[in-house]
């Protein structure tokens, strides 16, 4: 990340913020601590950036954190999605979504960022709040056309609506990656999961 943005320092000097660093920081952070549990202060810290140089660049903290949550889907969730879309066989797409549940990605924290601002989501900004509920709607849309797919070729039960699976999935991976987050060992979390998808097989 290189993007770079020149303001004015707070004595008249020009600096140079490197917008890309403050949210990769931000990103680490909040994913790391949960979205209540770093502050602007903390932030500033890690990145050594001035408050008011943020706020020029973010408005304000619900700006900086609608964007590096935009960062967090742009880097994991959504490459996951495309490259769950061409996989052919639904059990494929579960053991996959499984994996990505219980996954030790290196240098990164475990669970998903997205996850924890839901849990305190009622305490976010606006604009934070309406692009956790957009993502989490995308999702939602990609795991119902997913299952539509699986029925049409006879993988899916037909007593279970698309909707109702989609949630279902959606609700337990919830669980497992709050479990990962919490430092539930990957395997017991893996086991757990499957056992919970079984019901689609």
């Amino acid at each position: 990340m290189k993007n770079q943005t020149t303001v004015k320092a707070s004595r008249g000097r020009p600096k140079t913020l490197n917008r890309d660093h403050i949210l990769d920081v931000a990103m680490s952070a909040y994913w790391r601590q949960g979205a209540k549990g770093v502050s602007i202060n903390e932030i500033c810290k890690l990145a050594q950036v001035s408050k008011p140089g943020l706020y020029r660049e973010f408005d304000n903290e619900d700006g900086l954190m609608k964007a590096a949550l935009k960062v967090y889907l742009e880097t994991l969730l959504l490459p996951m999605l495309k490259e769950l879309g061409h996989k052919p066989v639904f059990k494929d797409v579960l053991d996959d979504l499984a994996e990505f549940a219980v996954e030790e990605r290196c240098e990164l924290p475990a669970g998903c960022m997205m996850v924890k601002m839901n849990e305190v989501k009622h305490l976010l900004g606006e604009s934070t709040q309406l692009a956790l509920e957009q993502a989490h709607q995308q999702f939602l849309g990609f795991i119902e056309q997913r299952v539509e797919q699986a029925r049409q070729v006879g993988e899916m039960p037909s007593t279970m609506s698309n909707q109702l699976a989609a949630v279902y999935i959606d609700a337990q991976l919830t669980a497992a990656l709050a479990q990962r987050a919490r430092g539930d060992a990957p395997e017991k979390v893996r086991d757990v999961l499957k056992l919970a998808f079984s019901v689609f097989k």
